[in-house]
């Protein structure tokens, strides 16, 4: 990320995508037809509305906010970005990893479509990655000093 914004791209014209899957689910009464996205399934007894994010989905940047990148994952007319801020890695390096709207890493729930969701994890973090391709055509402008010496 240092690198992008370092050499001044335009974030929205980059192709994010994530590194590992979810769920996003709620109970929703059998009575609501209010579904904007997602399945409904039958669970237990109850109706959940299940909407689910597979790994390396693209993402467009909606937003930054506060050192947080909005991105979203399908188009609506909806706030449905999910953000993704800096975590510290297990080496001290940062990854943008999936936060709730406070910036925390450490959530069960999350905002979406106007509502609550239960996030389910089948690893234990999503983080946001870039195509190859981006970094690679990534060009560098690179300028020697000449120094000064005394004449």
């Amino acid at each position: 990320m240092h690198q992008l914004q370092e050499n001044e791209l335009d974030l929205t014209r980059i192709q994010f995508y994530n590194d590992n899957p979810l769920y996003l689910e709620r109970e929703v009464p059998s009575s609501d037809a209010n579904i904007k996205s997602g399945k409904v399934i039958f669970k237990n007894g109850r109706y959940i509305n299940r909407i689910s994010l597979e790994k390396g989905t693209p993402g467009l940047l909606q937003k930054e906010s506060a050192g947080d990148l909005l991105l979203s994952f399908e188009k609506s007319k909806e706030d449905n970005a999910l953000h993704f801020g800096p975590v510290a890695g297990e080496k001290g390096e940062f990854f943008y990893q999936l936060v709730d709207s406070q910036g925390s890493p450490a959530f069960s729930r999350l905002d979406y479509e106007g509502n609550k969701y239960l996030v389910i994890y089948k690893k234990p973090r999503v983080r946001i990655m870039l195509s190859k391709s981006v970094l690679n055509n990534l060009k560098i402008k690179v300028r020697k000093m000449k120094g000064n010496k005394i004449k």
